[in-house]
């Protein structure tokens, strides 16, 4: 064998080549939580309901993140699209209102 590599040659050991065999399927509840999906919803439902700029930019950062990062075997349209929607809609509340003024809370009317 020593020789034949010397020479160009290929050592091939036929009892080592196994075939290939793909991995189970993963199931749905398996899969690991998508944390950076997470953050973004909560942070953009905190943006959202609060009208928090900086929550609100935190949600869309983390939703670009979380679409970086995923596998197409632990893709959850909607939980994309509800973490999307509230990250935009969160910068949409808080920059979209060009002529609010600020009021305070009055209780009694």
């Amino acid at each position: 064998p020593l020789l034949r590599m010397m020479k160009g040659g290929q050592v091939r050991r036929p009892d080592l080549i196994k075939p290939y065999i793909p991995p189970p399927p993963v199931h749905q509840d398996d899969i690991p939580p998508d944390y950076p999906a997470l953050v973004s919803l909560l942070s953009g439902l905190f943006g959202l309901l609060l009208k928090n700029k900086m929550a609100s930019w935190m949600a869309i950062f983390a939703c670009a993140a979380s679409l970086a990062r995923i596998k197409k075997s632990e893709f959850d349209l909607k939980q994309i699209t509800a973490a999307s929607t509230f990250a935009v809609m969160g910068l949409a509340m808080n920059y979209g209102q060009y002529g609010r003024q600020q009021r305070e809370f009055n209780l009694f009317g």
